[in-house]
């Protein structure tokens, strides 16, 4: 097999790819935190039609967060079962392999 690092892999995968899916997990909150109804835009000259766009974007944009994060969560998942493939190859103990697979499922 190549010489990958499986360290490596478990390293990029906690403290990158899954903080970022974390903190996309956390901007999604907030978009769901948002609670404003249509009497809130009630001063705006056209109101309904200021509401209606304030609603779409919001929408579009938790969307958007949404993939994100999962696309995140999922480079987080494939690095932590390449780790994973590799330590089973390389004859690594079966506690440090079921160190990862715990990473993988807290995922």
């Amino acid at each position: 097999m190549a010489d990958v690092d499986p360290d490596a892999l478990r390293t990029d995968a906690n403290d990158s790819w899954q903080v970022w899916s974390g903190k996309l997990a956390e901007a999604k909150g907030k978009i769901d935190e948002l609670s404003y109804s249509r009497p809130d835009f009630s001063l705006i000259p056209g109101s309904g039609e200021v509401y209606a766009a304030f609603e779409t974007a919001t929408t579009t944009l938790r969307a958007y967060i949404e993939t994100g994060e999962e696309i995140f969560e999922g480079f987080a998942r494939a690095l932590l079962d390449t780790a994973i493939m590799y330590m089973e190859a390389e004859g690594d103990a079966q506690s440090e392999i079921d160190a990862v697979e715990r990473e993988l499922e807290a995922l």
